[in-house]
């Protein structure tokens, strides 16, 4: 699992959903959607501060900086070291966050070419971040 500490920027709420806006100490930001409100769960509150976790298969990658696609986590980052296995391999990327570890398909790492030293960008669709006070 991928954790980062970050703190809550901003809270848009409807309903019983939430769309959490946090910052991490890099200055990056990410999205989060959460079944929770402030008044249902208290620690979404602005300033506070969060844990930001996804799991290493949720980890998109893509070799093109700008891409017209509904994901909103966007982090370039820097492929350090792939360990190839048979269905998936793992990728360990230096990012401004941190390091971020990608479970994906051989397959793809192979048609996408990835190596060593790649610049990428990882994409995490934002109902799978979590966070945890």
């Amino acid at each position: 699992m991928n954790s980062f500490p970050a703190h809550i920027k901003e809270v848009k709420t409807n309903g019983a959903m939430s769309i959490v806006f946090v910052a991490m100490d890099s200055g990056e930001e990410l999205v989060s959607v959460v079944i929770d409100t402030p008044e249902s769960a208290p620690y979404l509150k602005s300033g506070n501060k969060v844990n930001v976790l996804f799991k290493e298969t949720e980890v998109a990658v893509s070799t093109q900086k700008e891409l017209n696609i509904s994901i909103e986590n966007r982090i370039a980052g820097n492929i350090t070291h792939i360990e190839v296995g048979v269905l998936l391999s793992r990728l360990i990327l230096e990012t401004r966050i941190g390091e971020v570890i990608a479970l994906i398909s051989t397959m793809s790492v192979r048609q996408m070419g990835l190596v060593e030293k790649t610049n990428v960008m990882i994409l995490v669709k934002l109902n799978e971040i979590i966070l945890a006070p």
